[in-house]
This record gives C-alpha cells, sequence and structure tokens, in this order.
C-alpha cells in the first residue's frame, strides 16, 4: 500500500540559514545548535537538494576540495559550561545528550532540515504497518573496555538498552517511551522487531525512537545495571570515553573500530570547565577552545572587529522559544489570571531588552516549522500585550496580588537570570505583583523543580531546540515522558488533540491539527507561555575544517570534522 506519511514520505521541505554551533556540544547542553527557516512549501522542486530521498538514505559525504589535505591527528578543545552532577546519562539531561552525540550509537536520525530518517546502526528499516517495523542491523563492535572488551554489537543489545532507558525516572523522554513503545523481540542477533501499542507518526523523530539520548545503545551488561555509568562509559560511538575529573574536563579519544570507516576524523575531543562567559571569552581569543557561543550581538561584532577573518561566525533564528511558565492549578487554576499574565508581558520589549532586538515573536512551535502558526496569528494572540485589559481580568478573580511570588530560572547562565529579571519587572510594573528570584543549579531546577512540579507559581527558560514540532505541544497532555504534567495542566479536550495528532499519518492534515491544537490552547490560556525566540550566535576559529552547519542537531554526530593549524 502505497502512502505519503512520516514514514514513507517524499516531504515538503523548509531551506536552512545555517546552524550555529554544531561543531560541537557543551556540556551544560539546554540548548541543543541548528535552527532554520522555512522557504514554505512544494513537494522537492528544483531547488530541493533532498528531492525523492527515501528513508533510510545517509547523506551524502561532504565533497573535499581539490588537493585537500585532512588531517586525522588533531584535537577539538570545546567550553564545558557547567559541572556534571554524574557521568551517568541515565542521571541528567546534560550527561545524557553529551555522551548521546559522542559515545554511543543509534539506530537512526531524523535531521532537522529534511525529516527524512537516516539511519545510523540499522542497515534497513522495513515497516509491516504502523505498529510493526524491523530494523537489520549493521556490523559494529563496542570499545574495547569492561565489560563488553570489544565485542560485537547485538540485537539484544538494543533490545536491553532502548526498553532499559524507557524505564529510567531521571532522564528526558517522550511519551512514546512510555506510552507507544510496547516491546522489542530479537529473533536473532541481526534483527530487532518493534512493536507498539499504538500509532505514533513521529515514532523515528529525534524525541522519540531517535532520540540522542534515551536511544542510545549501550551494552547489554551495563543496561542491567545502569550504576556501571557512575564510574566508567562504554558505547560503540565515534569517540570513546577516556577520563573526567569530578564531573569536568573531560577527554574523548577516536574509536579506532567505529563501523564508518576512516572516521571520525578528529583524534581527540577535550572539554574545558569555563564557567563564565568573558573568562569563555577570553579562552577563545586565545585559542584554547576551538569554538564559543555568544550572548548577543554585541559580542559577536566586537569579536569579528578583534579577530577578522580568522573566524566563522554562524548567526541564525533559534529553535529555542523562552516560555514563562505558571501553574495550572491553585492560585494559577483560573483562566483569567493565565489570560491576565499573558496580556501583561511585553514580548517586544522582551526582544529589546534580551535579544537586543535580534529576535521574533513565537507561538508554542518556533517559526522554523510548518506546523508552526503565522505571525500574523501568533501577533494577535500569543504576542498580544493589553495592560488594561490584563489589569481588568485579574480585578476580576480572587488572585492575592498582595502576596509575594516566585519564578525559579536556571544558574549560572547571564541569560536565564536576564530573562527572569524581564518577567519579573513586567509583572510587578504592570499587574503590580510581588515576585522574587530564585536561582537553582540546572541539576536540580531540571530533576525537580521543572520534572517534578517543585514550584509555586512561576519557572521560566528556553526549550530545548528540537528538531521536531511534536516536542513543543507535549506540555498539553496529561503526562509529559510519564510523568505527571510539569505544570499540572489536566485537560481532556487538550490531552486528546496531543494524541489524536500522533495518529495522523498524512503529513498535511497532522501539520494542520498541529497548528488548530496550539490556537486552541491559547483559547484556553495554558500555563506554557511562549514568547519569544532570539538569533543565536556562535564563533569558530577558521582553522576548523569540515564543519556541519544548517541540519540542526544532525551536525553533532559529525565524524569529518578536523582541525588544521597550518
Amino acid at each position: 500500500m502505497e502512502r505519503e506519511n512520516y514514514w514513507t514520505r517524499r516531504i515538503e521541505r523548509r531551506r536552512l540559514l545555517g546552524g550555529a554551533g554544531t561543531v560541537a556540544l557543551g556540556a551544560s547542553a539546554w540548548a541543543l545548535a541548528g535552527c532554520g527557516d522555512d522557504s514554505d512549501d512544494g513537494d522537492g522542486g528544483a531547488g530541493d537538494t533532498n528531492a525523492g530521498v527515501n528513508p533510510g538514505t545517509q547523506t551524502a559525504a561532504t565533497p573535499t576540495t581539490a588537493g585537500e589535505v585532512i588531517k586525522k591527528d588533531g584535537t577539538y578543545n570545546a567550553r564545558q559550561g557547567a559541572i556534571l552532577a554524574s557521568i551517568n546519562p541515565y542521571s541528567g539531561l546534560d550527561s545524557g545528550l553529551l555522551w548521546g552525540f559522542t559515545i554511543f550509537d543509534h539506530l537512526w536520525y531524523t535531521p532537522l532540515d529534511t525529516g527524512i530518517r537516516e539511519n545510523f546502526l540499522a542497515s534497513s528499516i522495513e515497516q509491516q504497518d504502523p505498529t510493526h517495523f524491523t530494523v537489520k542491523l549493521q556490523d559494529s563492535v563496542f570499545h574495547d573496555k569492561a565489560p563488553a572488551n570489544g565485542r560485537a554489537v547485538k540485537a539484544s543489545d538494543v533490545k536491553a538498552s532502548l526498553e532499559g532507558a524507557a524505564k529510567q525516572t531521571k532522564i528526558s523522554a517522550s511519551s512514546w517511551w512510555t506510552q507507544v513503545l510496547d516491546r522489542i523481540d530479537t529473533p536473532d542477533e541481526k534483527t530487532c522487531n518493534f512493536v507498539l501499542k499504538k500509532v505514533d507518526a513521529w515514532t523515528f523523530s529525534s524525541t522519540n525512537g531517535g532520540s540522542p539520548l534515551a536511544g542510545s545503545i549501550i551494552p547489554e551488561e551495563i543496561a542491567k545495571d545502569p550504576t556501571f555509568m557512575d564510574r566508567d562509559l562504554v558505547g560503540s560511538g565515534r569517540f570513546q570515553f577516556v577520563s573526567h575529573e569530578n564531573g569536568a574536563n573531560f577527554k574523548l579519544k577516536r574509536n579506532e573500530t567505529w563501523r564508518v570507516k576512516g572516521e571520525p576524523y578528529l583524534a581527540n575531543q577535550h572539554y574545558k570547565l569555563i564557567q563564565e562567559q568573558a573568562a569563555a571569552l577570553a579562552a577563545f581569543s586565545a585559542k584554547q577552545i576551538d569554538g564559543v557561543g555568544l550572548t548577543n550581538k554585541l559580542e559577536r561584532e566586537q569579536l569579528e572587529k578583534q579577530l577578522g577573518k580568522d573566524i566563522v561566525v554562524d548567526s541564525v533564528d533559534s529553535r529555542a522559544v523562552w516560555l514563562v511558565q505558571t501553574r495550572a492549578d491553585g492560585a494559577f487554576a483560573d483562566e483569567r489570571v493565565r489570560r491576565a499574565i499573558y496580556l501583561a508581558l511585553d514580548r517586544k520589549e522582551m526582544i529589546t531588552l534580551l535579544a537586543l532586538g535580534e529576535g521574533k515573536l513565537s507561538g508554542a512551535v518556533p517559526p522554523a516549522f510548518g506546523e508552526a502558526n503565522t505571525a500574523a496569528e501568533v501577533e494577535a494572540t500569543w504576542g498580544k500585550t493589553d495592560v488594561a485589559e490584563a489589569k481588568r481580568l485579574l480585578a476580576a478573580t480572587t488572585f492575592d496580588i498582595s502576596k509575594e511570588y516566585s519564578i525559579k530560572y536556571i544558574v549560572p547562565g547571564d541569560t536565564y537570570q536576564q530573562f527572569a529579571q524581564i518577567v519579573k519587572s513586567q509583572l510587578e510594573k504592570n499587574l503590580g505583583l510581588k515576585i522574587k528570584l530564585i536561582g537553582e543549579d540546572f541539576g536540580k531546577w531540571l530533576s525537580q523543580s521543572l520534572y517534578g512540579s517543585d514550584y509555586d507559581s512561576f519557572i521560566t527558560y528556553p526549550t530545548l531546540e528540537y528538531d521536531d514540532p511534536s516536542s513543543y505541544i507535549g506540555g498539553y497532555a496529561k503526562t509529559i515522558g510519564g510523568r505527571p504534567n510539569w505544570a499540572a495542566l489536566v485537560d481532556d479536550e487538550l490531552d486528546g488533540l496531543v494524541q489524536k495528532q500522533k495518529e495522523i499519518l498524512d503529513d498535511k492534515e497532522r501539520r494542520t491539527a498541529v497548528q488548530n491544537l496550539q490556537k486552541r490552547a491559547f483559547e484556553k490560556a495554558v500555563p506554557y507561555i511562549p514568547t519569544i525566540i532570539r538569533v543565536t550566535n556562535a564563533a569558530t576559529w577558521s582553522y576548523v575544517k569540515g564543519r556541519v552547519v544548517g541540519r540542526g542537531s544532525y551536525g553533532l554526530f559529525n565524524g569529518k570534522l578536523y582541525v588544521d593549524k597550518g
């Protein structure tokens, strides 16, 4: 049976402007790199280099220029922005993503720019129907370290890894892992038969079955005892874990037995703990690190003036949506209270203050995706400011403005604090609220305050830069990744709409469903309030060759990066 759907489609694709910082993943890992803008529809026209690409087709290698010599003895030095509480990928989002893009291999990944699945360890994927598919494995071996000691990767390892990850409570995983995946059967060492509990059109997305965290493949022995990873890490990915210093200053070396022959080009990848931005800029200028994310356009302009043509700067629209999250219960249960907060927030001022004028209003799904609401719709809904109406709505409720409320935000990181301060100032000025700021380290903020719903009024943050639109609307469901809704939002209608769009296999129909879902969420004043996206800037020394840009997080799997200092 032939049909155009997420599994088999020749997709309508957006062209990308480029990706910021896709050469390496900082260990804080809250914002993944990469960005795009929508050139809008068309079924793979003449300008679309991915027209007719079938699922599983790997991207052709980037050609080298005539006479180019690829150096394979280089070390890429990356900034680590925060100390990891644990190196165990099952203990946190930061460690899970860092190692997912470096140490561990995966069955497949779906890049942002094409939306078409590309097979990694999987040599082929055959879909019998929307709830059954068979994966055949390529030849691959684990790193030559105990307990795997260089043995072949088997189907039983994949089964143990993915089914084990689905049971972890500390990692960030979508509801696909807890509500859709039923089991994986392994009739032989090279075959994995996936059985799903129900249809999910986003199965192959990078949040679901293609997750760089939950989809990481580890030896079966370790999957049965994940505490092993508190001490050491063993995978079958491009790099092998060497050492760390109490959660910092990681050292990785090339996996000489990586399944892609001749890769990675880098011999080593080192991370240097630099928590303050000023120190990071100084380290970059001194070539102690090879790339650095920039806070704003002033830093970008200063570096370009200082270092000129010796560096490459990527400036792109981010896919991280800055959220102001209230609660849906207690004092915030009345929709009028949340609507008043919607109208009291001045997004255009946020663009001026936080992004120095380089930003855009955003709905729940950012503008990079066709599933986003139009700019005009966002302007008239999420982006509208009306202080007089906000005060009128709040006055009509029993909301106590004499009480002190709080905003929890992430530290360290100047931008997180600045956003929280802007929100505080606007709510105090426009609604007369009394608000205190509470900064928390990333691990506590994520696992306890956000995932554990341990906040009494407000929590602010930028979303991850997801490679699929469905991840941005997960907050409207009753559960998120097997956990109760973070904001205590329990709405049967919205939960049903979230589930329904997953069952739509036709791309255009599902796109419309996602757009309509966001409009309904606005009408109900959901506690997840999108505000803006920023332009992100990242600088890299020009001696870093083979960079992948414009492919979202897919660029972090790049095995062709190399360092040539002459």
